[in-house]
């Protein structure tokens, strides 16, 4: 018989005892039994052949791979229903109907439990049965042709589950959130990690943080969970065959910033797959994007921590000053929906009993940094404005001082004198809003004094303006956030306020501050937004 050469399994075929068999001898064999084995021996794709009516199995190199050592070299010439236990309930009716009916099967990526390296062993297979004939017609066994594609779909499934667990970690805003969003997303693909516990480092304990088991955490030993924590490595328990089989658990740290969240996590793995080198690396992943999205959480939790402390507190420092309770009153509105304090700032300064300096700024931008400039614009101002400077002076003197300040340059800034003795406002305007006059006689608006905002042109002579005002009026300043809208002229947001104050103006300057606010930002703000109410006489 003419088999091909060169290759184990042909000379395993030739060796073997074929007498001891259904089949009987080689020279027994009927050609299409010769041709099929032939066929078999020489191919590179995994084929196996079997025939007659206890499906005795022969097959090539390429398929011998696939049986393992747990069942090569015994499958040779034994009964495939021997050699599949595990798999017959599924396979054995595919080869019954091929055999019944002469038509081919085709099963792609079909899951199989097999026993081939010692324990039950996930895998995939995409397989074709086909029929093959005896030399008198009938079908006297089956052509498995057959591609092991498990590595190919582990891979998929665990791409798709960083894809997904990453997804849902970006929604986190904090760090227990980002802990529950992680064991939650690894809940949803079991395929491999069938549970997850994640603890974090509370001063010198592991504190179990989020978990996705139905019970209790894992039953590890604190001295297992602090070995990865502080020693940086993976801790591998329970794993069967040394390092070809699956493992039980494996505690990997996460969070490895210096300034960051510290932990482990706790993967129980499925008992189907083997922990081997494309395992790890599929958990070292995952943890690292859940580290990766604590040490954001972290990050996001202490800047809003941060930003909420400087916004109250300098909402306080802006409120503190006024004292002229019954002549003034300021409101700051901070964002709809930012916790960070913006650019926008004010104050008043008490230079003697009748005059007083009222100041509006808005600096470009949010955060930090526009509040940092805002401060130090605001300190600057105050002190011009108590060594007895003008208001355009004043512009002049925090023109110089921006340049110096990061975050200063084309901040904008009101600056008004009010003397009640003699019934004026002088005001200079570096790129500000105009400040409204309104009273019973009606309203005017201090346009006038109008120069560029600060640090673009340092070193540009400022301008006075001044304006009578009535006992009985009110002098109004703002910031842009106030008046301006996205695609609307900036005449109907100040038409809206002159209406505004014009309507209130019986009510004391605290209440016609909240009526300002609530008849021009009823729904908030998308901007911070200053507003300082100031009459002559109570």
């Amino acid at each position: 018989m003419g088999i091909a050469p060169g290759t184990e399994m042909a000379e395993r075929v030739r060796r073997f005892d074929w007498a001891s068999t259904p089949l009987g001898p080689i020279e027994s064999w009927s050609t299409g039994l010769r041709t099929a084995v032939r066929t078999c021996l020489a191919s590179g794709f995994g084929i196996l052949v079997v025939w007659g009516p206890d499906l005795i199995k022969i097959y090539n190199d390429t398929y011998r791979q696939l049986l393992g050592a747990e069942k090569h070299p015994g499958a040779l010439g034994a009964p495939a229903s021997e050699v599949w236990p595990e798999i017959w309930d599924e396979i054995g009716p595919m080869f019954a109907e091929v055999i019944a009916t002469e038509r081919p099967t085709y099963t792609p990526h079909g899951r199989l439990v097999i026993h081939r390296n010692g324990f039950p062993e996930e895998t995939f297979f995409t397989w074709s049965y086909s029929p093959l004939y005896d030399d008198d017609g009938s079908v006297g066994g089956v052509l498995d042709v057959v591609v092991e594609t498990t590595d190919e779909i582990r891979a998929q499934r665990r791409l798709m589950a960083v894809t997904a667990l990453s997804r849902e970690l970006l929604r986190s805003a904090s760090v227990t959130s980002a802990c529950l969003a992680a064991v939650s997303g690894l809940a949803r693909w079991s395929d491999d990690i069938r549970a997850a516990d994640i603890y974090l480092r509370i001063g010198e304990e592991l504190v179990l943080v989020a978990s996705n088991r139905r019970t209790q955490a894992a039953p590890l030993p604190s001295a297992v969970l602090r070995e990865a924590a502080e020693r940086h490595t993976d801790v591998v328990i329970g794993q069967l065959l040394d390092r070809g089989g699956p493992a039980d658990h494996v505690v990997v740290p996460i969070g490895r910033s210096d300034d960051g969240p510290r932990g482990v996590l706790v993967a129980s793995l499925h008992p189907e797959v083997p922990y081997d080198e494309g395992f790890r690396q599929f958990v070292d992943i995952v943890s690292n994007t859940v580290g990766t999205a604590l040490d954001g959480a972290a990050r996001h939790d202490r800047e809003v921590g941060e930003h909420r402390a400087i916004n109250e507190t300098l909402q306080a420092a802006m409120i503190t000053p006024i004292t002229d309770i019954g002549t003034v009153a300021a409101r700051y509105v901070a964002a709809v929906g930012d916790l960070s304090v913006g650019g926008d700032w004010y104050d008043l300064v008490e230079l003697d009993e009748h005059r007083r300096g009222l100041i509006v700024g808005d600096c470009v931008g949010h955060g930090l940094d526009a509040a940092t400039a805002m401060g130090q614009l605001r300190s600057a101002a105050r002190a011009m404005m108590l060594n007895r400077r003008d208001p355009a002076s004043v512009l002049e003197g925090l023109d110089l001082f921006a340049g110096s300040v990061e975050g200063a340059s084309c901040a904008t800034v009101v600056c008004a004198l009010i003397d009640r003795e003699t019934g004026t406002v002088t005001y200079s305007r570096a790129g500000h809003p105009p400040p409204l006059v309104a009273g019973p006689a009606g309203h005017q608006w201090l346009d006038g004094g109008l120069g560029l905002p600060l640090d673009v042109r340092p070193g540009t002579q400022r301008t006075n303006q001044t304006a009578t005002i009535g006992p009985d009026d009110v002098v109004v300043l703002y910031s842009d956030g106030l008046v301006e809208r996205r695609g609307e002229p900036l005449d109907l947001g100040l038409a809206r306020l002159a209406a505004s104050v014009e309507a209130g103006l019986d009510a004391t300057v605290g209440d016609m501050a909240d009526r300002i606010l609530l008849d021009l930002l009823p729904d908030g703000s998308q901007d911070d937004v200053v507003v300082v109410v100031k009459r002559l006489h109570p």
